[in-house]
């Protein structure tokens, strides 16, 4: 009885000692790896550190090489740091044109709106006489903006490289080139509505109901785009009054944009007297590109009396 009870002993105290060996084992490993990761965070946010220390030196040194380049630093100098590469200034300095690009056109866009008003009011200036004021000119208001509430609410266009069901469900159709674009002021390249082809139909819903007076249509101009070809400009469109349900449409008008490399923006008068809300664009042509993009389209109009 004794031998049996010293080796149910001699076993439990084996199993305890096991246990309690297994137990400081598995403390040590965990220990131990908390200690590696936190060594891992550690060199983790050091090698951050020390490449954002290296990219800011790299722009540090990129910035002052353009600006010894530009002030007139002999080509001479030998090869290092101090070297000017002619590539990166161009491409630095093509990459600042394209940038303010889109917004120099724009205000040389509404510069030119104020000097063919300024030379009307100098022309009804000398006509007039001394003592009398002459009133300025009221700026148009374009109801096709974005910023005003106009919205696209339907497009019938072949997507650039195609579509499939999941693009179509997802409204992917035109994520790189969607057609809430022509609605924008930016004229930067690529700042359009591309579909493929030459044939389109957009249904524009105005901000206001108006009788419409006039409709613009602006393409970016040929020096602003890589290849410097405008053929992707649209050619003959014409355009519908809608009523709300769809039921009715009247012709507004048809007309060519000429792509005339002066004449970026041009406008066309409509003298239909009815009110419309919604406005149906059909784009029939462009000139000779495989797709098509629209930058930009203004709608100027009257109010209805009770708006």
């Amino acid at each position: 009885m004794d031998g049996c009870q010293r080796a149910g002993k001699r076993v439990c105290l084996t199993y305890v000692l096991s246990f309690v060996l297994l137990s400081a084992f598995f403390y040590y490993l965990m220990a131990h790896n908390s200690r590696n990761n936190m060594g891992i965070v550690r060199l983790r946010e050091d090698v951050d550190d020390i490449s954002h220390m290296l990219r800011q030196q790299q722009m540090e040194s990129k910035g002052a090489q353009i600006s010894n380049c530009l002030g007139g630093e002999p080509k001479g100098m030998g090869s290092g740091s101090g070297r000017c590469d002619n590539r990166e200034v161009t491409a630095y300095v093509d990459t600042l044109f394209k940038r303010k690009m889109g917004h120099l056109m724009d205000d040389v866009y509404n510069l030119k709106k104020q000097v063919m008003s300024a030379d009307c009011s100098a022309r009804v200036g000398q006509s007039a006489p001394k003592s009398e004021t002459v009133s300025v000119g009221k700026a148009r208001i374009n109801y096709a903006s974005e910023e005003l509430g106009a919205r696209i609410i339907d497009v019938k266009a072949p997507p650039i490289g195609g579509t499939n069901v999941i693009k179509t469900l997802l409204g992917l159709d035109f994520s790189a080139n969607p057609p809430v674009n022509m609605l924008r002021p930016a004229l930067t390249p690529g700042s359009c509505f591309g579909f493929s082809g030459s044939r389109a139909t957009v249904i524009l819903h105005l901000a206001k109901s108006i009788v419409v007076e006039a409709i613009s249509l602006t393409h970016v101009a040929r020096e602003m785009t890589p290849t410097l070809c405008v053929k992707s400009a649209p050619k003959e469109f014409d355009v519908y009054g809608l009523l709300l349900d769809n039921s009715k449409r009247e012709l507004l008008g048809q007309w060519t944009f000429d792509n005339a490399a002066n004449r970026r923006s041009q406008t066309y008068s409509v003298h239909h007297k009815g009110f419309f809300r919604r406005l149906a664009f059909n784009f029939n042509s462009n000139h000779g590109a495989n797709s098509t993009c629209i930058y930009r389209i203004e709608v100027f109009g009257r109010l209805q009396k009770h708006d």
